[in-house]
C-alpha cells in the first residue's frame, strides 16, 4: 500500500513580487472561487510540481513561476520544486536535494519514488518508463477536458503509442508492477538478442569476404585446426543441402500448383467461349420465346431472362479466370523465387566442394606465410563467433525466464475477477449519478471507450473514473493518492445533477485518500464537512503581501537548488572538456 497526502502548496512569482500559499491540512478540501480566481491554477500546480504537463494556458500567468508542494507519501515528508525545466527534490527528514534539469532524470526519480514501473510502448516499438502523468491519471479531473474525454486530464500524453490500454490494466491490477519489471527485462533481452544476431551476421558476412580474398590455405601447420575447418565445410556442405531438399520440395509444389491453375484456367477460358457462344446466337435469334434443338427436338426459353443468366454466368467466370490468373502470377513470382535461391545454393556448394578438392602442391616460403595468415584470421573471427553465441544464449535464458514471468500475471481467472468488480461498481455508480443509457462494453471492461451524448457526458465520465478509482483500491497496487476533482459543473448540468455529483464525489471518495474539490460556487443543499479555501478576486491569485513570507520560507531550499544546479553545470563542463581532450588526442 502507498499512501499519498499534499500538505502545502507555494505559488511565487520573481517577477510580480507576489505569492501565494495554500495549506493543505485536511483530508477533504473545498476550492471555492468564480472563473478567474485562480482554482483551476492551484490544482494544476499540485500536479505541474510534480512533473505533469497540465491542460489550458493562461496569457496572465508567470511562465516563470516558481511552484513548491509539500506532500507526505508513506508518513515520510518530501518537498518538489518546479520552475520551468528546473525540477528539484528534497527529502524533509534528512534535507537531501537532488536537482535535475533533465525530464528523462526527474522521471526516473519519481519512479523510484513512488515506484511506479508502468512501462509503455513507444513510438519506436520499445518500452519506456511511463512518465508521472500516467501515475496521476486515475486521481485527477481537470476543467479543460476531463468531462469530455476520459483519460485526458493532462497534456502532451501522445509520446507514448497505444497508452489507454496499458494504463487501464496497470491501474486496475490486471497488471500490476511485477507485470511490468517482467516485460522490461523481456524487452531488453529481445532487443539484446536482435543485436547480438546482427552482429553474428556481420561477422559471419566478414568471414566469408575475407576467405575469398585470401590465398587458400593450401598448408596446415596446425593438424586441430585443419580438422576444424575440414568439419566446418563439411557441416556447411549438410546444411546446404538440406535447405537444397527443401527448396526442391518447395519447387515441385509451386510447379503443381502451377499445372493445376493452368488447367482451372484453360478449362474456364473454353466454358466461357461456350457461354459467349451461346449468348451471341440468343441475342441474334430472331425467336423470342422458345429455341427447337436440333437434335432432339426439346424446346428451351430463349427470353430476356434467360439471356441475363448467361451474362451473369459470364461475368462470374471472367472473375474467376482474373483471379485464377494473378494466382497463377503470384504461383510463378515464387517459383523464380525459389529457382533463384536453389541456383545460390548450388554456387555455394561448389566453392565448398572446391576447397575440399584443393590439392597439396610445391610448398614455398610465401605459402607457409600464407597459410599461417589464413589460420590467425580464420582464430579471430572464430573467436568472435564464439563469443557471440554464448551472449546469445544468456540472453536467449534471460528473455525465457522473463516471459515466463510474464505469463504469471496474465491469468484469465484474475482478469474476469477484476472486471466483474469494475462492473459491479460501475452499476453501481451510474444508477447514484442517473445515467442511463450507456454502452455494455463500458460497463464490463475499465479500457473501453466512454462516448455519451449531451449532459450525461460528464456524469458517465464520472461514474467511470471513480469505478476504476474503486476497483484500482480494491484490485490494484493499492495507492492511496489524493483525489482532485476541478469544476463538475460542465456541459449544462441542472442544479439536481450538479447537486448529485457533487454529494457523489464526497460520498465515494474512500477515506483513506484525500479529496480536493474545486467548485465555482456552493450549491443549494449541498453540505461539505472539510477544510474550505476561498478564492475571491480575479486574476489575483498570488498576494504581493505574502512574497516575503514565501523568500523566508523558502530560502534554505531554493539556495541548495542553486548549489545544486552550479554543481551539475560544472560537471557537465568538465565532462565536455574531457570529450575535448580525447578527441584532440
Amino acid at each position: 500500500m502507498s499512501r499519498l497526502r499534499f500538505k502545502k502548496l507555494w505559488l511565487v512569482s520573481e517577477a510580480t513580487r507576489a505569492a501565494r500559499k495554500i495549506e493543505l491540512h485536511s483530508d477533504r478540501i473545498l476550492l471555492v472561487g468564480r472563473n478567474h480566481t485562480g482554482k483551476s491554477t492551484v490544482v494544476k500546480h499540485l500536479f505541474r510540481t510534480l512533473g505533469c504537463q497540465t491542460k489550458g494556458k493562461s496569457d496572465r500567468w508567470d511562465s516563470l513561476a516558481i511552484s513548491v508542494l509539500e506532500f507526505e507519501l508513506n508518513g515520510r515528508p518530501y518537498t518538489a520544486y518546479r520552475k520551468a525545466n528546473v525540477y528539484a527534490l528534497r527529502s524533509d527528514a534528512d534535507l537531501q536535494v537532488r536537482v535535475t534539469t533533465s525530464y528523462a532524470e526527474w522521471t526516473e526519480m519519481m519512479a523510484n519514488l513512488f515506484d511506479f514501473r508502468l512501462m509503455l510502448p513507444t513510438h519506436q516499438d520499445s518500452l519506456a518508463q511511463a512518465t508521472p502523468p500516467y501515475l496521476f491519471l486515475p486521481y485527477y479531473m481537470d476543467q479543460d477536458s476531463s468531462w469530455s474525454k476520459q483519460w485526458d486530464s493532462f497534456d502532451k500524453l501522445t509520446q507514448f503509442a497505444n497508452w489507454k490500454k496499458p494504463v487501464s490494466a496497470y491501474v486496475t491490477g490486471q497488471r500490476p508492477n511485477g507485470y511490468y519489471i517482467a516485460k522490461f527485462e523481456e524487452s531488453k533481452a529481445k532487443a539484446s538478442l536482435t543485436q547480438l544476431n546482427q552482429e553474428l551476421s556481420v561477422v559471419n558476412s566478414a568471414l566469408s569476404r575475407v576467405r575469398k580474398t585470401l590465398p587458400s590455405p593450401v598448408i596446415r601447420l596446425d593438424l586441430a585446426a585443419f580438422k576444424q575447418e575440414i568439419n566446418d565445410l563439411l557441416r556447411s556442405t549438410n546444411i546446404l543441402k538440406t535447405e537444397q531438399d527443401s527448396l526442391r520440395k518447395k519447387a515441385f509444389e509451386h510447379t503443381a500448383q502451377r499445372e493445376s491453375l493452368n488447367s482451372q484456367i484453360s478449362m474456364a477460358r473454353d466454358a466461357l467461349r461456350e457461354i459467349e457462344g451461346d449468348l451471341k446466337y440468343l441475342t441474334e435469334s430472331k425467336t423470342d420465346l422458345a429455341i427447337i434443338c436440333p437434335t432432339c427436338g426439346t424446346n428451351h426459353e430463349s427470353g430476356f431472362p434467360v439471356r441475363l443468366e448467361l451474362i451473369d454466368d459470364a461475368v462470374t467466370l471472367r472473375k474467376v479466370i482474373s483471379e485464377l490468373e494473378l494466382d497463377h502470377r503470384k504461383c510463378q513470382e515464387q517459383l523464380a523465387n525459389v529457382y533463384g535461391k536453389i541456383n545460390r545454393i548450388k554456387r555455394q556448394m561448389l566453392d565448398v566442394e572446391k576447397t575440399l578438392q584443393t590439392k597439396k602442391g610445391m610448398l614455398r616460403l610465401k605459402d607457409v606465410v600464407d597459410s599461417q595468415s589464413s589460420e590467425v584470421i580464420r582464430s579471430a573471427f572464430t573467436k568472435d563467433i564464439d563469443s557471440i553465441n554464448r551472449q546469445l544464449k544468456l540472453q536467449e535464458k534471460t528473455a525465457f525466464e522473463a516471459k515466463f514471468k510474464v505469463s504469471q500475471f496474465d491469468l484469465p481467472e484474475r482478469t474476469k475477477a477484476i472486471n466483474d468488480f469494475y462492473s459491479e461498481r460501475m452499476e453501481l455508480f451510474l444508477s447514484e449519478l442517473g445515467v442511463q443509457d450507456l454502452r455494455d462494453d463500458v460497463k464490463k471492461r475499465p479500457d473501453a471507450t466512454v462516448s455519451v451524448s449531451g449532459s450525461a457526458m460528464p456524469r458517465s465520465l464520472l461514474a467511470y473514473q471513480f469505478a476504476v478509482l474503486h476497483t484500482a483500491k480494491e484490485k490494484g497496487d493499492a495507492k492511496h493518492y489524493p483525489v482532485v476533482i476541478d469544476s463538475p459543473n460542465q456541459q449544462g448540468q441542472d442544479a439536481e445533477h450538479l447537486r448529485q455529483m457533487l454529494n457523489f464525489i464526497v460520498k465515494r471518495t474512500p477515506s483513506e485518500q484525500q479529496l480536493i474539490l474545486a467548485v465555482e460556487d456552493m450549491p443549494s443543499n449541498f453540505s461539505f464537512d472539510g477544510q474550505r479555501i476561498d478564492l475571491t478576486t480575479p486574476f489575483e491569485v498570488l498576494k504581493a503581501e505574502q512574497y516575503d513570507e514565501a523568500c523566508e520560507e523558502l530560502r534554505d531550499f531554493v539556495a541548495a537548488i542553486e548549489i545544486g544546479l552550479d554543481q551539475r553545470l560544472a560537471s557537465q563542463r568538465i565532462g565536455l572538456f574531457e570529450a575535448a581532450s580525447d578527441l584532440s588526442e
